[in-house]
Parts: C-alpha cells; structure tokens; sequence
C-alpha cells in the first residue's frame, strides 16, 4: 500500500491517491509527504509552498491612447 508521511508534524495519509501531485502535502500543515510503498521511499511529496518562484517583467510601455473620434481596434 502507498503511504505518505508528514515529516513536519508526523501526519499519515494511504491510498492510491497519493501518486497525484495535489495529493501530496498535508492537510494539516502544508508540507510536502515523504511518499513510500511497502516501506520502500517513492518520491518526496509536492508541496505548493515550496515551488519555484517565477518573476516577470512588465512592459515598460503601455497602449497608446485612441484617437479622440476612432473606435480602438
């Protein structure tokens, strides 16, 4: 059986269910599961709080104004 264990505060989770990504972190505190099966470790779990960080730039320009009297496109 597939087991997830929370390392953080020792929560435990079973199920087949645990192979998805939004089912890997706990409930109660966030924390991505250390995933096992038959005692063998599978996987660290996915945590959101732990995902990469992304930045992007904006445009430094923005949209002209329309003409007074033209529809915008």
């Amino acid at each position: 059986m597939i087991e997830g264990k929370c390392p953080n505060c020792g929560r435990q989770y079973w199920g087949w269910s645990l192979k998805n990504p939004r089912n890997q972190s706990c409930a109660k505190c966030g924390t991505g599961l250390l995933i096992s099966e038959d005692g063998k470790k599978i996987i660290d779990g996915y945590s959101p709080f732990a995902a990469e960080e992304y930045k992007f730039k904006a445009p430094s320009q923005t949209a002209p104004e329309p003409e007074k009297g033209k529809m915008p496109l």
